[in-house]
Formats: C-alpha cells, structure tokens, sequence
C-alpha cells in the first residue's frame, strides 16, 4: 500500500508480512517532513492475515491494528536532529491486554515509539489506560505521565515536542497541553538507533504463544518532523479535522476481509467480531431488546484482563455489538478492585435502572480488599451502553473462593447465589437483600439447600456461572457449572454444566435428587445464561468452546462462540429439563435445499454439498434396532468427516472426530459418548442438527440436547451424509434449510452498533 507523503520526503511503500505481496491502494497518511528519511526507506505493516485492515479514517482510509498481531515498523534517522514534533489521529477500542500483574510490573505498549537502552521516545499506554511520554537521553530517561486516562471510542489528535534546545518536552492531546518538562540548557532526548513502531512496545509481553502488549486502535496521519509545533497548530489541525462528525463506528468495526476467508467461523451463532471471548452471562430483556454480556478480551484470541463485552439483538438473531460495558480500571495510581478483571455475573433491569453485579478481581488481601469481591455498577440508559461502577459490595468471607453471583426476585425478596468453593467441594454462597430497594446491602443466609453440597458435588473444586428459575409454579431448576479437583475438560467426570429440579420454599432448596442430571448429552456447552420471552418460558444461551490447540486459536484471531438459542421447558415426568431450539431460530431459514417423505434411504446417501450453515430436520425417525450415523463437514470419500452416531441398542449418543481434522489442529478426545434419558426423553423419533462452520447444535426429539465443536482443514469437506452399518434408513420425512442472517438486517444492525463516550 502505498502512502501519500508531503514535502521533500520520498514515496514509502508497505510490504504485508503474511503473504509478501504490495497493494497499490491509500490506506493512510504518512508525513516525515523534512530530511529524516533515507531513499532506502521502508514502511511496513506486520499482520498475520491476508491483508492490513482499511477502515475509514481521518482523511480517506486508516489503518486498524488487530491488538494481537499487528504493527506497523519504520526506519528513520533522529541522529541529527535537535527537536522533533510527532503526531498521530487514534482511536483506540481498548486498553492494550498484558499479564495479571501489579502497576509496578506492567509492560505498557505504545502508540509510537522509537527506543533503545535510555535512548529514543515512547509515547506509551497501559492496560489501565495510563499514559505519558517516555524519553532517554542516553544516560537516563524521564517521564510525563498524563493526569487522566487515555480516552477511548472516539478519534483523538495525540502530539508530542521535544526539544534539546530548550530543554522543552511537552505531550498533548487535542491540542491540549496534559504534560511537560522543562530543563534548560540539558539534553533530554537521543535519538535510539531503533525502528519507529507503531502499535507495538519496545519490549513485548508473550504469554504462551501470544504477544499481549499490541494495541487495537484506528491510526491516521501520522506525521514527523525535525521542529517545534505550536500548540495553536495542533488546535488548528483539530478543528479543521471535526472528527465529531465521523462515524466512530465505522472506524472501530472489524472489518469483515479481516476473517472472510475463515470457513470455521460461525455465521449465525452469536459472537464477537473478533479475538478471545468465553461465558455469555446476564441475558437480559430491556425494551423488548435482548442484551446479552459476556467475557472478552477484545485485544486478542487469548485470556487476559476480563471485559464484559455487549451485544444487543431484537430477535436473538440478528445482534448489534455495542461499545464494552465494562473494563478493569484502578482507584488511584496503584490500585482498582477489579483491576484484575470483571468476571461473570448477572444484570437485573428493574424500573429505569439497570444494576450489574459482577465478580472482581485485584492483587490485593483476600477480604479487606474485597479479593475475589462482588461489585456492583448501575445503568441509566435505556440501551445499558454507559456504566457506573459502584464498588465492591460482598467479600468471600465464608467460603474459601467464590465468583459468578446470580439474581433473582421473589415476592419483592431479592435473592443472590454466588459459586463458591468449600474446601472439600464446590457449592454456593447465600445473600439475602437486608433492606428493600438498597441494592448496596446484602444479609448472608447459612444455607440454600436441604442437602449438603458435598452429597450433591461431582468432585469438583468449585461452581461457577449458577442459575436458579422456576420451570413451573412447583419446580425449580438450579444449574451450575463444576470445575477442578477431579473435574477436568478433558477427562471423565468432565467440565459441564449440570441441573438438579426440586421445590423453592421459604428461601430453601429442596431438590428431587442428589445426583445431578448433565445438562447436554455430550460435554462441550456449558454456562448457560437465561431470561424470559414474551410467552414466560426460558431462553438459553451457553458456550460452544474451543477444542483445538491454542496455536490453531491464534491463527484463526478468535475463540469461542456462543450457543444457539434454546428454549427451556419442564418434561412431562417433572424431573427433567427438556431443551427445543427456541422459535424465534426458524427465521433463520432460508432457501430449502432438500426434502423428501416417506422414503427409506440407501445405506449412505448425501442429502447435501457445498453447505457450511444449515439446519438439517428428520422427523418421524425409526432407527428399529440399527444406529443411524450422520456425517457433518465431510469430504466426497469421507476421508475427513464427523460422525454423529444414535445407538438405540445401547441409548447413547457419539461424537466421533477421528478424521474430523486431517491438519492435527484437535485437541482433546476425539471419541465422546454420552447417555441418552430413553424414559424421560422417549424413542428417537426426531433428530434435528443445525451445522454453522465449526459448531454443531443437535436437538433429539426437540427435549434433549448437545451442542459440540469440530473443525474441517479441507475446504471440500462440507458435506452432509446418512449412513447406516446395517442396513435401510426409514423416515418419516427429511429436510434441509440453509441458514443465514438476512444480509440487509445485518448490514443495518452494523449501523445499529451504539459507541458512545
């Protein structure tokens, strides 16, 4: 991409990293005024894609930064050079991610930077949004540092003079002065023989195999130059600019070319636009609008400094993605109760107010300082975008550990659990509300249930993400999700979200049974979060997690995705929750590509080709005593494929993925069987399985369900198969769809997207 300069400078030109390739169109604008760059200079963007992101900019297109893999490198010569003025436009969407450590030991990245060993500058920004200027004059360095935190969602000008004349250095934002030093007659600053770098530090923060410390902003008009500017310019240069009225969105959008090529990415399961996220949690209905939070890091495909991401939906279809709701943030310079994250929790909408708990995280004493701590912040808005944190408001004082509080009101009571460890087994922590509309103030109750929670653990260590509702006027559900101690991802008993049904009476818990039933047939869904729709019954929506190696997450630039809608429901014999997709899912189909009735079907028959998300429905199933497989993302020979196996002999379900990725991406079992509840679920007589790249949503006689992961290396292997070992396949009647959000509701739910600041 070639860049267009001004003044007597030479023509820079970019080389994309990932596949050496020049692309002759503007994407920004780069001034190195005056004689600083030699005829050898090159400018270039590093990114793991196909190509740099070009969104819109200050002036024409701008360059958007990844926050994982990309930065931009130049070469110029400061050497000779007295004073300096550097400026940028940015705007950034988040804080740079970096490991979970104290103020004193972070790695700040850097909006730009060019240093050495005490040498060079670093205009640079920390995962708190702390900010300065950075400057080493070869035998030490001071530092200015900002009184305010970085702004974020908006284009800001950000400027920097330095001068060895004066003794002058002085940083600016919008033309506005918010640090300086001033040592006459000293030289404050040497030039470093480093490359300049955009988006990058000096120093990188790896964690595992990712690189933590980049920055996930918009640059434009970059400029450099060997004098002084006034601030009267800078001034100048933003009032002509009127960036107020750019739409700031169209800006930080990820734009769709960055992930286009990725057949494993979901088109219509919701998600992030990009990078790492994990449990979706406090669903819930404002306006007739869905709001669905959820764990983000928004800076990369990995885990670090939890956000609570925001999207909004009117169907639980189509989903605008707002601006985060919130980030970790300090109290003073050194400290922020959840400056080690904001961790799960639940929303509660009553009245006009909305009100967040949330579980946080700091470095600090485990109870004095509210370590693990649940907070609360509050909202006003009718679209929830803007938050008020409140503050820590329940320590973990009685229990060993805790996290992820769930709401809930009855008869004006209302009601909290909270995950919790007990040292010998997982269970819940109980609150109370102590006095009626002070959300402040909780009382804690001594139980929640009739039965000691180590009769009805798993062997777990803790429970996390808890949901408690009515199914009926007489039967409750308590849901959570077990994790360490023998409960592992990858072995048997295996992390999953599991439910016990029982009655709720004056604030106790009695379930019907101590052992719990699984949530899904086979383990790889968990976390769901709930809310209402219009007809009183439940929605659901879990994660899908990843199943493939942290490299393989890397090369994508993503991480998990949520669930399809489910729609809860009390069974017939009272002890069984039954899961169907939920209606408002048909409005996904599209064109039908198959159906057939009546037919009994060869020993392997392909239903479809050339598919990556559709919803494939059998009705009036009679497998006898034959299991019947379908194969998903399968090849014409079936060389790669995934097999779904229904065994009425044994009533189980199978997940076979021996050859479901010939590249060596899978991690985890590759062969998982579950049992099927014949008694409380019936013969099979519907299978319903909804395919969306690399997800898999299966629904059994519209009352059982699973929902899995897999992932295809050839782009051929999008198949769709029956296949039965033993002979004929009756049914009743076959169909399939091709699903997709509708293109124009996506583009205006895009436009939709609500960025405030």
């Amino acid at each position: 991409m070639r860049w267009i300069v001004v003044g007597n400078i030479v023509v820079l030109y970019f080389l994309i990293m990932s596949n050496a390739v020049f692309c002759q169109e503007k994407l920004m604008n780069i001034d190195f005024n005056g004689d600083l760059s030699d005829k050898k200079n090159t400018y270039r963007i590093f990114t793991q894609f196909e190509q740099p992101d070009q969104v819109k900019g200050v002036e024409g297109q701008a360059w958007r930064t990844d926050g994982f893999s990309s930065w931009a490198e130049a070469n110029i010569d400061l050497s000779d050079t007295s004073e300096v003025t550097i400026s940028t436009w940015i705007a950034i969407e988040s804080y740079p991610s970096d490991i979970e450590t104290t103020v004193d030991k972070l790695s700040p990245s850097s909006i730009i930077n060019q240093r050495g060993n005490l040498s060079g500058f670093d205009i640079y920004i920390n995962t708190f949004g702390q900010w300065g200027l950075w400057l080493g004059n070869g035998e030490s360095d001071i530092t200015l540092q900002a009184q305010s935190t970085f702004p974020l969602y908006q284009w800001v000008h950000v400027a920097a003079v330095i001068s060895n004349t004066t003794g002058f250095a002085a940083l600016y934002l919008n033309g506005q002065q918010v640090a300086s030093i001033n040592k006459p007659n000293q030289q404050i600053f040497k030039a470093a023989p480093s490359p300049l770098l955009l988006a990058k530090s000096h120093q990188d923060v790896i964690s595992l195999e990712f690189e933590l410390n980049r920055l996930n902003a918009v640059y434009d008009l970059v400029e450099i130059k060997p004098d002084i500017t006034l601030p009267m310019e800078f001034i100048k240069e933003v009032k002509a600019r009127n960036v107020s009225s750019i739409n700031i969105q169209e800006s930080l959008d990820v734009p769709r070319s960055r992930l286009a090529s990725d057949h494993l990415r979901p088109s219509y399961h919701a998600m992030p636009p990009a990078n790492w996220t994990n449990e979706p949690h406090g669903l819930v209905r404002k306006n007739n609008d869905w709001h669905l939070f959820y764990q983000r890091t928004p800076n990369g495909p990995f885990k670090t400094q939890m956000h609570w991401g925001h999207m909004v939906s009117k169907d639980l279809i189509t989903w605008a993605h707002y601006q985060d709701a919130l980030w970790p943030s300090l109290q003073n310079d050194e400290f922020g109760f959840d400056m080690k994250g904001i961790w799960s929790g639940d929303v509660v909408v009553q009245d006009d107010l909305a009100y967040a708990f949330y579980t946080s995280v700091n470095h600090g004493k485990r109870l004095t300082d509210y370590n693990p701590g649940i907070s609360l912040a509050v909202s006003r808005d009718a679209d929830l975008s803007q938050w008020e944190k409140l503050g820590p408001i329940i320590n973990s004082e009685h229990v060993s550990d805790f996290r992820d509080p769930y709401i809930w009101i009855d008869d004006n009571q209302w009601h909290m659990i909270i995950g919790a460890a007990y040292g010998e087994s997982g269970g819940l922590d109980y609150y109370v509300m102590d006095s009626i509309g002070d959300v402040t103030q909780w009382k804690h109750q001594k139980r929640f249930s009739s039965v000691p929670y180590e009769q009805m653990d798993i062997g777990s260590a803790i429970w996390e993400m808890p949901v408690f509702e009515a199914l009926s006027e007489d039967v409750h559900i308590l849901l959570v999700n077990p994790i360490g101690g023998k409960v592992q991802k990858y072995q048997d008993p295996s992390t999953r979200g599991v439910y016990w049904l029982g009655k709720w009476k004056n604030g106790l818990f009695t379930p019907f049974y101590t052992t719990p039933k699984p949530l899904d047939i086979l383990v790889g869904h968990l976390s769901p979060t709930v809310a209402r729709a219009d007809d009183g019954t439940m929605r659901a929506i879990g994660i899908v997690d990843e199943r493939r190696t942290p490299s393989a997450q890397k090369s994508a630039g993503w991480a998990h995705t949520f669930s399809l809608a489910r729609r809860w429901f009390l069974m017939a014999d009272g002890l069984t929750l039954g899961q169907e997709p939920a209606p408002e899912n048909k409005a996904l189909r599209n064109d039908k590509l198959f159906e057939k009735t009546a037919v009994v079907f060869p020993k392997t028959t392909v239903l479809l080709k050339d598919e990556w998300a559709y919803e494939l429905l059998l009705s009036d199933v009679n497998l006898g005593q034959s299991p019947l497989t379908i194969e998903v993302f399968a090849n014409e020979d079936s060389t790669e494929t995934t097999k779904l196996i229904f065994n009425p002999l044994t009533n189980t379900v199978t997940l076979d993925k021996a050859h479901s990725n010939l590249s060596g991406n899978d991690e985890g079992p590759l062969l998982i069987t579950g049992a099927y509840d014949r008694d409380a679920h019936g013969d099979i007589q519907t299978i319903n399985v909804f395919v969306d790249g690399s997800v898999i949503d299966v629904f059994i006689n519209q009352s059982a369900a699973f929902s899995v992961r897999a992932y295809p290396s050839k782009m051929t292997s999008n198949q769709l198969k029956l296949v039965s070992s033993s002979g004929l396949i009756h049914i009743g009647k076959a169909e399939v769809w091709a699903l997709s959000t509708d293109e124009l509701s996506r583009a205006e739910s895009n436009l939709k997207t609500k960025i405030t600041h």
